[in-house]
C-alpha cells in the first residue's frame, strides 16, 4: 500500500491539471459565444458603446447615473463604494451597450453624487451625436471641467 500512494498521488495531480486545462478551454468557448450572440444582437455597424471614467483627481464621488437616447432612458446604475474606487483608480464602467441606427440622436446624461466635504452634487448634460456605419464610443468623464471646484460630465465621442 505504501508503494501506491506516490503512483495515486500522482494520478490525482495529473487528473487535476487534465480538470483546469478542460474548464480553462470551456471558459475560452463561452467567451467566444459570447461574443458570438452579442455581434448578432448588435451587428459592428449598428452598436453605440457609453463609458464612464473620472478624470484624475476629481473630487466627485459618483452616485447614480442615468442615460437618456432620444429621450428613452436606456441604463441606470447606482455606483457602490467599490466601484466609485475602480473608477478612481482608473477604470471605466461600460454603461451602456446597444444598437443605434444612422443618424442624429440626443443622448441625455444625469449623475447625481458627492464631492469634498460630502456636499451633494447634481448634473445634467445633453449632447446631439451623430451615427454614421461602425462602432460609436462616448465616454463620459466625470469630474472636473475645469480647474475650479466646479464638477460636471465632460462627454467624448468617436467612431470607429
Amino acid at each position: 500500500q505504501a508503494d501506491e500512494r506516490p503512483d495515486t498521488r500522482d494520478g490525482f495531480v495529473e487528473l487535476d491539471r487534465e480538470i483546469q486545462a478542460i474548464k480553462e478551454d470551456i471558459l475560452a468557448i463561452n467567451r467566444d459565444i459570447l461574443l458570438l450572440e452579442e455581434l448578432s444582437l448588435y451587428p459592428y455597424g449598428e452598436q453605440l458603446v457609453v463609458l464612464v471614467s473620472l478624470a484624475a483627481n476629481s473630487p466627485l464621488n459618483p452616485g447614480r447615473i442615468t442615460l437618456q437616447l432620444d429621450g428613452q432612458t436606456v441604463s441606470q446604475h447606482a455606483y457602490s463604494a467599490s466601484e466609485g474606487v475602480a473608477l478612481r483608480a482608473g477604470g471605466a464602467h461600460r454603461l451602456y451597450f446597444g444598437r443605434l441606427g444612422e443618424g442624429e440622436h440626443t443622448l441625455d446624461v444625469s449623475l447625481v453624487g458627492r464631492v469634498a466635504r460630502d456636499k451633494a452634487f447634481e448634473a445634467r448634460r445633453s449632447v446631439t451625436i451623430t451615427k454614421v456605419a461602425g462602432r460609436k464610443t462616448v465616454e463620459l468623464e466625470l469630474g472636473s471641467v475645469d480647474d475650479s471646484s466646479e464638477s460636471g460630465v465632460t462627454i467624448r465621442e468617436w467612431q470607429q
